[in-house]
């Protein structure tokens, strides 16, 4: 799969400050990739520098192995930030202005309305529009070049759970059209559900790039509870796969190889361990994310 964008030891520093430091990523075609990291960790300025908003201080970057151009720049949709449109023109009359602007034409704009769920209040004033409309409206604005790429940061940013939903199958919607969709969240649960790839800063630094799909594929979390904790804790230490364990209120929890569950279940049981609980889950984003950011420190 080809790279949409390349970076090459993309940085940012402000003064001492090293927002991004030497950056090296590939995004591949088509996928919906998340740029993940505690505050501060140089999201949004990466995606600034992407889109020629903040000037790097060293470094490249590509769209499709081909330089940043002015050309390439109009096709890209983005939302950074807080939508900002008029007040008291509909959402049709705004999304006309964007599109002059854009240079686009008029005739994407009922398509995009229609994509984004508001077609039926596409007449109605912008300022009668509740949070969740707004981030759509803004999504339809940047779908309205029809850009084989969308940068979006903090796409679902103080919306409820409706309207966290809504964004979350419209950006669904959008990458089964075969575009690439970058998105900066802080909500992991979300970026599992939408993403196939994703990645992690800290610090401004890159430490860990892959796909989704490798989070629960290959190691599973098995939850135990049994009449004798000690003996369950020291017998738990003794079985060979165990990748880790950790106590969790009154439980023990067991990170092993997604293969050997059964095999585990058969081991405790043959070192005369009672289970009173037994619950198997897969390791969550959530879960990868906090331990790759404990290795960090």
């Amino acid at each position: 799969m080809k790279p949409a964008v390349s970076t090459h030891q993309l940085t940012k520093h402000y003064g001492r400050i090293k927002a991004v430091e030497n950056l090296t990523l590939d995004i591949p075609e088509g996928s919906v990739f998340g740029i993940l990291g505690p505050n501060g960790s140089g999201k949004t300025t990466t995606l600034g520098m992407l889109l020629d908003v903040i000037n790097p201080t060293y470094g490249s970057y590509s769209w499709s192995g081909s330089a940043s151009k002015t050309e390439n720049r109009c096709k890209i949709g983005s939302l950074l930030e807080t939508p900002c449109f008029y007040p008291y023109l509909s959402a049709v009359m705004n999304l006309k202005i964007i599109a002059t602007i854009k240079k686009a034409g008029h005739d994407r704009i009922d398509e995009v309305l229609k994509t984004v769920g508001l077609y039926e209040r596409r007449n109605s004033q912008y300022r009668t529009y509740s949070l969740g409309m707004k981030q759509r409206l803004a999504l339809a604005a940047a779908l309205l070049s029809n850009p084989p790429l969308l940068i979006l940061d903090e796409p679902t940013n103080g919306l409820d759970p409706v309207g966290i939903a809504e964004i979350r199958d419209i950006i669904l919607a959008v990458a089964k059209l075969g575009k690439t969709v970058i998105l900066a969240s802080h909500l992991l649960d979300e970026v599992q559900k939408v993403c196939s790839h994703f990645c992690i800063l800290d610090k401004g630094r890159l430490v860990h790039s892959g796909p989704v799909s490798d989070v629960s594929e290959s190691e599973q979390r098995v939850e135990l509870g049994a009449t004798d904790m000690e003996l369950l804790r020291e017998t738990i230490k003794a079985y060979p796969p165990l990748i880790q364990s950790e106590e969790e209120k009154d439980k023990v929890i067991a990170l092993i190889p997604i293969d050997k569950v059964s095999e585990f279940s058969q081991f405790l049981s043959k070192k005369g361990i009672i289970i009173t609980h037994f619950l198997t889950r897969r390791k969550s984003l959530e879960k990868q994310f906090l331990d790759i950011l404990k290795e960090q420190q």
